[in-house]
């Protein structure tokens, strides 16, 4: 497992606030209203904006989240990861929901949703669970599938763990599934990660420590964000995700790693299918965590896809592959579109 210390943070910081920015810089704040009408098809968004507005929002304990849901059919419910929110899954949604109704969430802390001053007791993966819960409790969604994502992996499981016989699939991208794997940063609490979290939220440096996340950690040479697919993710960090940030850099812990080692049994006992689409240029979610995943969620081998030229934001890369193994995954594949998804060929 890889430790970074402060001074090689610092640095690295350092190196991405350099960078001369050519996708995203021109993006600036906005004032962007959530919700409009209720729409029974989800438009693909030329901007942030066009993507709020189709979001509506529920009050939970802790705050107000904002969701998407679109389509009918068997619930698919798609949770994002760090630093990004729903629209990551832009791409997604409208490829499959013709076939599915497709739920996304904001969790709070980030994207539409409320961003609370807190600690982990308001943005640990136990408190987002429960929320994804209350949600779909408040949609009338009983039996669902998940899609998960980076930290929304760890939500993911907190889910499998309190409310499996719900959960009848699970599509995962590249996840935090076990520390074998996960070379993560040895972040540590105190000024120097709030140093890194204003970096990411700042108006003056979040838009260039988002695109080198992008260019360095996510994105392979042949993909870029375009200045709108930029702002859609920086313009709601910009708005108060400090504490959701902070929180989760510093969960980043020895505790988090047993918690994730104890998976074991838990995972054993689903008897949904699983299918696996995973970046494999990915250097912080390594494909050393998928031989684990198979083996706990007892996965075949057909059902593990690694992408060879990929990094670790799929959905942004590679949203086709994706929506074909979901419609592969629940039998679906009724409309003209999903046929042609479901007869291409792996990637």
């Amino acid at each position: 497992m890889v430790k970074i210390n402060r001074q090689l943070l610092i640095a690295a910081l350092a190196l991405a606030l350099s960078i001369v920015l050519t996708a995203c810089g021109g993006a600036r704040n906005r004032t962007i209203e959530i919700g409009g009408a209720v729409q029974a098809v989800y438009t693909p968004p030329e901007t942030y904006a066009d993507h709020r507005t189709q979001q509506q929002t529920l009050r939970v304990d802790g705050g107000t989240i904002a969701y998407t849901d679109h389509g009918t059919g068997p619930a698919i419910v798609l949770l994002h990861g760090v630093p990004t929110s729903s629209w990551m899954y832009r791409k997604l949604i409208p490829l499959l929901q013709s076939d599915m109704r497709v739920i996304t969430i904001d969790f709070l802390g980030y994207g539409s949703s409320d961003k609370p001053a807190g600690g982990a007791d308001v943005y640990g993966e136990g408190a987002q669970a429960v929320r994804v819960h209350d949600l779909l409790d408040h949609l009338g969604v009983g039996e669902h599938a998940l899609l998960m994502h980076d930290m929304g992996g760890l939500v993911a499981w907190e889910m499998l763990r309190t409310q499996p016989d719900a959960i009848s699939h699970l599509v995962v991208l590249n996840t935090i599934v076990t520390p074998s794997g996960f070379n993560h940063p040895d972040i540590k609490p105190g000024a120097v990660t709030r140093q890194l979290v204003k970096a990411y939220t700042g108006q003056l440096t979040s838009v260039a420590i988002l695109q080198n996340t992008f260019s360095s950690l996510g994105l392979t040479g042949e993909h870029t964000l375009s200045e709108a697919e930029c702002f859609g993710y920086v313009a709601p960090m910009r708005e108060g995700s400090d504490d959701a940030l902070y929180s989760f850099f510093t969960e980043i812990n020895e505790d988090m790693m047993t918690r994730l080692d104890s998976n074991d049994h838990m995972m054993a006992e689903f008897s949904g299918e699983t299918v696996v689409v995973w970046g494999a240029k990915d250097d912080i979610l390594t494909v050393d965590q998928v031989p684990v995943l198979q083996r706990r969620l007892n996965i075949p081998d057909e059902n593990i896809h690694i992408l060879e030229d990929t990094a670790h934001f799929v959905a942004e890369e590679r949203p086709e592959i994706i929506a074909r193994e979901v419609l592969a995954l629940l039998g679906k594949g009724s409309g003209q579109a999903s046929r042609r998804l479901l007869d291409q060929k792996p990637g």
